[in-house]
Order: structure tokens, then C-alpha cells, then sequence
């Protein structure tokens, strides 16, 4: 599968507020491990807060929106 996604742009679609973060954050790390970019899009501009189950997680930066 690496060959497969080597310079492709694979793009995770959240919602501004709410998104899991190890939901987020192990595909992402494995989509980069397999040779690809990642982008996150959401439906607004600036960062999304990710979330550790009810308790805040950390924030990540947009890349475009939708």
C-alpha cells in the first residue's frame, strides 16, 4: 500500500469542534509513514479541537476548508 499512496494528498474531514484525537492522530501518522501528505479540512478557518474522550485535547491547524 505505500507504493500505492507515495505523493498522494489524503485528506481528513472533521468538524471544528468534537473531532477524537487518537482518531485523527494515528491514521494521520500512518498515512505519513506510507509515504502520503496529509490535509485537514473542515467546515471553518483556523484550528480544530480534538478531544481526549469528554476532556479537551490539543488543537490542530486547518489546512482548507469545505
Amino acid at each position: 500500500m505505500a507504493d500505492e499512496l507515495k505523493g498522494k494528498k489524503i485528506a481528513f474531514a472533521v468538524a471544528n469542534e468534537g473531532a477524537e484525537q487518537v482518531e485523527l492522530t494515528r491514521p494521520w501518522e500512518a498515512i505519513e509513514e506510507a509515504g502520503a501528505k496529509p490535509e485537514l479540512i473542515a467546515p471553518e478557518e483556523g484550528s480544530i479541537q480534538a478531544f481526549n474522550h469528554l476532556d479537551k485535547g490539543d488543537r490542530f491547524d486547518v489546512d482548507r476548508t469545505f
